[in-house]
């Protein structure tokens, strides 16, 4: 159909753009959305599916810096090594022939599994004598991770809190999104992702190149690790800012589908470190993989697009025409299927500023935002539920060891049943449970794992896996839903601001569920297990207080 004709179908016809359907000419005409524009542009064609590509590398990239720690700072087997007057060079956990068995049986002490003490060794090959805290250092297995920064720092036995440092620094990097959220209402999405991928792009080459050619101490090389480890937090905040993007470049009819796109590519992003640090065996090349993939995004930024939500919602009409022309020509789309209807949008815009007429500024939007009971009822609760959701998520990822499988073996599965959780939250928030029935059904699921679990892992350790593994694929959906419901509950001009308070509670989650682990005793780790539940069945309710978004469009 060429573009007269398809001008002239559209003169008989009435386009409801407000939800996009088609009907008959009738006498009543209904404004012209935005969103509606988007449709008639193409809302998930070509120019959505190319952008959405490079856009999500930064997914990947953040799935691999949350998850770099785990190999990185892998805790291998070790001991303690022997006095090089009874074994000069003892750097090798396993022994090398019998005399080398022999010696490490007498000095070092077996524990009731017949492994190795850890931390402790004999003066003398006499049972009797006195036991050393390791004071040559310790001998490690690299078998399983290659070499890692535990082995480098000795961050083992009375070192080894120190080890945690590493994962909190990185979750703490992640509170930058309450400064980053709200650059990304006032300057723009495109602005903000570009400067702080920038940013993180440069610090973590610097402070690597530091670290493996410039001689330092270790510990010296610890403080520069633990800064970039710092900065490589900012991938949370870029990808949530980016996150935000994805969904303003399609309509309400797909929003759920380009979310959950993303939040898999986060998972793919955990693959990928997993294959990598099974090739690498380097704490340091897995460290230059994590940057090369933050890099790798550098050169798209500067054809990446800004939203047409913020270039409406700061009036910037010529840059919004442009825009929407790009999507349209990527797309297929005539001038004449697009462009008389934007030509009324603009008109209904301009009646609408008439009334008013002058621009509020950023930090007064904020202002109203905290300043408005309902909008504060409304942060109080989505700020829990990104709490919640992540202590649950961090509580219940229930450890594989007991299947005696691969530790890569064990995260691939732990992605892939994350993933999972995803992939049916998607499926499910456009059914007539909406977001907020959905989420509703995932959570309640989920604390009902967590309840179970201690009564479960009496009986059979195996058992608790399992119906933990089943915990995290729910709390992953409810994690899921959470991420597209939330943005669609504000406005434009504050979505990134609020989204960005929304994830830095979830990382205040994360950072306080191995916290209470690692410090409760085990005799009543059960409590906390039960007071997560409470929690979980609090949020629950308090959902129920919030709109549902389902169909809602993004300029609503």
């Amino acid at each position: 159909m060429d573009s007269a004709t398809y001008a002239a179908g559209l003169a008989s016809l009435n386009i409801d753009l407000t939800d996009g359907t088609t009907s008959k000419s009738s006498s009543t005409t209904k404004s012209i959305s935005l969103d509606g524009l988007i449709r008639l542009c193409g809302d998930l064609g070509p120019f959505q599916f190319i952008h959405f590509f490079f856009i999500n590398l930064i997914s990947m990239s953040a799935g691999m810096v949350a998850f770099y720690y785990v190999y990185g700072a892998a805790e291998p087997k070790h001991r303690c090594q022997l006095s090089p007057s009874v074994w000069p060079n003892d750097v090798h956990y396993l022994p090398i022939n019998q005399t080398h068995e022999f010696y490490i049986n007498a000095y070092i002490p077996k524990e009731k599994d017949g492994i190795w003490n850890k931390c402790m060794r004999y003066t003398m090959k006499d049972k009797n004598s006195t036991l050393l805290n390791c004071p040559n250092g310790w001998a490690y297995d690299r078998s399983v991770f290659g070499y890692t920064f535990t082995e480098e720092a000795n961050l083992v036995c009375y070192h080894e809190p120190k080890k945690s440092w590493m994962s909190t620094l990185m979750q703490t990097g992640g509170f930058s999104l309450l400064l980053i959220g709200s650059l990304g209402d006032k300057y723009g999405r495109r602005k903000t992702t570009i400067i702080t991928t920038i940013f993180l792009c440069v610090m973590c080459v610097l402070t690597q190149i530091f670290m493996q050619w410039i001689p330092m101490t270790v510990d010296t090389k610890f403080g520069l690790l633990l800064l970039n480890q710092l900065v490589s937090g900012l991938t949370v905040s870029t990808y949530s800012v980016a996150f935000i993007l994805m969904l303003e470049l399609t309509s309400a009819a797909h929003t759920s589908l380009v979310g959950n796109i993303a939040l898999v590519a986060f998972t793919i992003g955990e693959a990928i470190l997993t294959l990598c640090a099974y090739l690498t065996f380097d704490w340091e090349l897995l460290k230059w993989t994590n940057t090369f993939f933050i890099a790798l995004v550098l050169p798209y930024l500067y054809f990446m697009p800004e939203t047409p939500f913020y270039l409406c919602g700061k009036r910037q009409y010529t840059e919004l025409e442009a825009l929407l022309r790009r999507i349209a020509t990527r797309n297929n789309r005539f001038e004449a299927e697009w462009y008389p209807s934007y030509q009324e949008f603009l008109r209904d815009q301009s009646m609408a500023n008439v009334h008013n007429e002058r621009k509020i500024p950023f930090h007064q939007q904020l202002r109203q935002l905290f300043s408005n009971r309902n909008s504060l009822i409304k942060l109080f609760i989505i700020n829990l539920i990104g709490f919640t959701t992540y202590l649950l998520y961090y509580e219940i990822s229930y450890g594989l060891e007991v299947l005696n499988i691969s530790p890569y073996i064990g995260i691939l599965i732990g992605a892939v049943v994350e993933a999972a959780g995803y992939i049916s939250s998607s499926l499910l928030i456009v059914t007539k449970l909406g977001r907020k029935g959905s989420f509703i059904l995932m959570l309640g699921l989920t604390t009902a794992c967590v309840l179970m679990i201690p009564f479960v892992e009496k009986h059979s350790a195996l058992a608790s896996v399992f119906i933990a593994q089943f915990g995290k694929y729910t709390v992953s959906g409810a994690i899921s839903v959470s991420w597209i419901f939330v943005p669609e509950l504000f406005q434009t001009s504050i979505r990134s601001s609020a989204n960005g308070l929304f994830i830095a509670f979830s990382h205040l989650g994360a950072i306080i569920a191995p916290v209470i682990n690692t410090s409760v005793n085990e005799t009543y780790l059960p409590i906390t297990y039960y007071a997560s539940s409470a929690l979980a069945f609090i949020v629950v309710l308090l959902t129920m207080l919030l709109p549902e978004t389902k169909d809602r469009t993004m300029d609503a």
